[in-house]
């Protein structure tokens, strides 16, 4: 094979080489350093980090010829030459995947008595011990905790909670952590300027951000996208092969869910569906971005807000976020992935029922006001094609309170957005004993409900009410009746038919 792998190509050959593993580095070079390394050592973390070539570099530091004085291997001695390319008879990589019974330890307690062919130890690396049986562990404990003194063991996993305690106890633990998105970012810059790339900061960005701290996941989606854009690594590139939608696309859902713009985010949902794309993968970033704009909420001198999203309130978005999760973990596991995400996306709307009656159209549309959120636009209009109840108690103060109405769904909708789309929705009727009536269109059952029962929603309401209006007032609803047609004039008995 002509070609090698990025990963395999920029394997680190020394500590200094390790990535976001500082902590660990530096312990075992000091350790090869004044002769204070272990029998045996537990390497565990996630996938990606560097356990497997941390080993492979303990391996050739403790047997090297000529250390350096930081404890790091020379890389030019007889031993370390072998070590590099594979060929030490004393250098053992086993795969306790595939190796993992009784059997194979027992082997490996016999071979574990001879003496080293070349080298100054012989160093085992047991990769995924933990998938070893609960036998092939006793059969290792003995070993594992008396080796002979030219035997190091190097066992490494990504489940150390799989481990039996006897054998985590018998070992010096390591624990590599997830590598952070500067760090990873850097390193692939240092990768593709190595190899002559040419690259968007963008898309470096985003490789970081979606291998979550794996290295060797990173280079592998660098060399994928190296190898579709002929050297070339950018975000349209990376897109197409992650499936990922685009963040122009992404902002705007995120937008049709704030402003619950139902047809907008199907019609969304559906184009994603038709070009193929990866509804999980979509999700995925949906949450992301969200996560980003809740960020750049709560810290606004650090991050940029987009204009749409000024009057977004955080709690708005922790609730979107948390609903968003809980429909991530239902579409890990669903049969019908894209109606799972419609639904999802509709619940974080507010729509309980999705075959429920369309909002009728308003008679009269307006340009929507730049400083009110986008379902503020007609709130001092009333529905068109509704009878409201007729009252008598109109005075002064009701007339002063329909004045005031736009400005107190507006502070609603600051304190809790969703809960000022609802109050958009209502039209006040009357003041009768210190009771506001409110009413509601025919279809809205569930926001007067939401608005007119006790509640944190009535509750906020009322608060807003009494700090504008200056009179504490008990809210009621009320649904309006769609007008009726005008009955068929009846007919003479005789004309109508008769069923006998």
């Amino acid at each position: 094979m002509s070609y090698t792998a990025l990963y395999r190509r920029f394997r680190p050959q020394k500590f200094g080489d390790l990535v976001g593993q500082t902590h660990i580095s530096r312990t075992l070079a000091a350790a090869v350093k004044k002769g204070g390394f272990v029998h045996a050592y537990l390497f565990c973390g996630p996938r990606g980090t560097g356990k497997t070539s941390t080993a492979k570099i303990l391996a050739r530091a403790v047997n090297c010829l000529t250390p350096t004085e930081e404890g790091e291997p020379c890389g030019t001695c007889p031993a370390c030459l072998r070590c590099t390319q594979g060929e030490s008879l004393d250098i053992l990589e086993i795969d306790a995947a595939s190796n993992r019974g009784i059997d194979e330890i027992r082997d490996l307690r016999e071979r574990v008595k001879y003496a080293p062919v070349l080298e100054k130890y012989k160093v085992y690396i047991i990769d995924e011990v933990h998938m070893l049986t609960a036998p092939a562990f006793n059969a290792l404990l003995k070993t594992l905790e008396e080796p002979p003194p030219h035997v190091l063991f190097i066992l490494a996993t990504t489940e150390p909670h799989k481990i039996p305690l006897t054998v985590l106890s018998r070992c010096q633990r390591f624990d590599f952590r997830r590598i952070a998105d500067a760090e990873v970012e850097m390193h692939l810059k240092w990768v593709a300027e190595a190899e002559g790339y040419t690259t968007e900061p963008e898309a470096l960005a985003k490789i970081a951000r979606k291998v979550e701290g794996g290295l060797r996941d990173a280079l592998s989606l660098l060399d994928q996208c190296a190898g579709a854009g002929g050297g070339q690594i950018t975000l349209d590139i990376l897109n197409v092969l992650t499936g990922a939608s685009g963040r122009d696309f992404i902002e705007a859902m995120t937008r049709h869910m704030v402003e619950g713009a139902t047809a907008d985010l199907l019609t969304g949902v559906s184009d994603l569906y038709a070009s193929g794309r990866d509804l999980r993968q979509f999700l995925h970033d949906l949450l992301e971005y969200q996560r980003e704009l809740l960020l750049a909420k709560l810290s606004p001198n650090k991050y940029n807000v987009p204009a749409w999203a000024e009057y977004v309130q955080p709690s708005l978005l922790l609730k979107l976020l948390s609903a968003l999760a809980e429909g991530e973990a239902r579409l890990r596991t669903s049969l019908q992935p894209r109606l799972t995400l419609e639904l999802t996306l509709l619940s974080v709307c507010g729509i309980t029922e999705v075959g429920s009656q369309k909002t009728e159209d308003r008679k009269e549309k307006t340009e929507p006001d730049p400083t009110k959120p986008p379902f503020l636009k007609g709130v001092a209009q009333s529905a068109g094609g509704l009878t409201r109840p007729t009252v008598e108690d109109k005075g002064d103060d009701f007339a002063r309170l329909q004045e005031l109405w736009p400005a107190i769904v507006l502070a609603v909708a600051r304190d809790n957005n969703s809960t000022g789309a609802f109050l958009a929705e209502a039209k006040p009727v009357s003041i009768k004993q210190n009771k506001l009536l409110l009413c509601f269109g025919a279809q809205y059952t569930l926001f007067m409900n939401n608005i007119c029962k006790q509640g944190p929603a009535r509750k906020l309401v009322e608060q807003q009410i009494a700090a504008l209006f200056g009179r504490n007032l008990s809210l009621e609803g009320t649904l309006a009746q769609a007008e009726q047609a005008t009955p068929p004039t009846a007919q003479p008995e005789e004309e109508q038919g008769r069923l006998f």
